[in-house]
C-alpha cells in the first residue's frame, strides 16, 4: 500500500514538473524586453536541467515554485525512507534492475553506513547554501529581474550551482559564504576518508 503512494505520488510530481518545466522554458523564450542570447539561454538551461524549473519559478511566479519545492523538500528530508521505499516499488515491478541495484549499494555503503546526524547536514547543506542564497536573490533589489534570473538558473545546476551560490554569498551573504567553505573542507575529509580505505 504505501509502495503503491509512493510511487502515485512521484508519478504526480513528474507530471506537475514536466508541464512546469514546459511551462518555463515558454515563458524564458518569449520574455519580453530580453536580448535573444540570454533567453536563449535561460530556456537551454532549463531544457538540459529539470530541476532549473524550481528555481527559475522562485523569480517569475512563488506559487509554482513551492509547488515543486515543497515535495522536493519532503523527499530531501526522508531521504532514507523514501529512497527504501521507491527501491522495494520498483523491485516488486521488476523494473530497472540496474538501477535498484546501484540504489542499494548507495543506501548501504552510503546512507547507512554514515551515523545520521552527520549525514543529513552533510548531504542536505548544499541544498540549504543555495535555498538562502535564493532567498535573499529574491529580495535583491539592487539587481534587475533578468541578473536575478540569471543567477537562479545557475543555482540549479549540478555540482556548479553549488559554486555559483557560494560565489553569490561571497557578496551578499558572507556568514553563509565561510559556513560554505567549511562545509567543502569537511566534505573532502569524508570522501578522502572513504578513499583511504576502499
Amino acid at each position: 500500500m504505501i509502495t503503491t503512494i509512493t510511487l502515485a505520488i512521484i508519478t504526480l510530481y513528474g507530471i506537475v514538473l514536466g508541464i512546469l518545466w514546459i511551462m518555463a522554458m515558454i515563458h524564458a523564450a518569449s520574455t519580453p524586453r530580453e536580448d535573444w542570447s540570454r533567453r536563449a539561454l535561460w530556456t537551454f538551461a532549463i531544457a538540459v536541467n529539470p530541476s532549473a524549473t524550481i528555481w527559475y519559478w522562485y523569480i517569475w511566479k512563488r506559487n509554482a515554485f513551492w509547488v515543486l519545492f515543497a515535495p522536493y523538500f519532503l523527499f530531501a528530508a526522508f531521504l532514507p525512507f523514501t529512497l527504501e521505499t521507491t527501491i522495494r516499488s520498483l523491485a516488486t515491478r521488476d523494473l530497472a534492475d540496474r538501477f535498484v541495484h546501484i540504489t542499494q549499494q548507495i543506501l548501504a555503503n552510503v546512507i547507512d553506513a554514515i551515523p545520521l546526524p552527520a549525514l543529513i547536514p552533510l548531504v542536505a547543506f548544499p541544498f540549504v547554501l543555495r535555498l538562502a542564497a535564493l532567498a535573499h536573490l529574491g529580495g535583491n533589489t539592487k539587481l534587475s529581474a533578468s541578473d536575478r534570473n540569471d543567477q537562479a538558473v545557475t543555482f540549479a545546476l549540478p555540482i556548479v550551482g553549488f559554486g555559483s551560490a557560494l560565489t553569490y554569498c561571497l557578496t551578499w551573504r558572507r556568514g553563509w559564504a565561510v559556513t560554505g567553505f567549511l562545509w567543502v573542507l569537511l566534505a573532502s575529509a569524508v570522501v578522502w576518508s572513504f578513499i583511504r580505505y576502499i
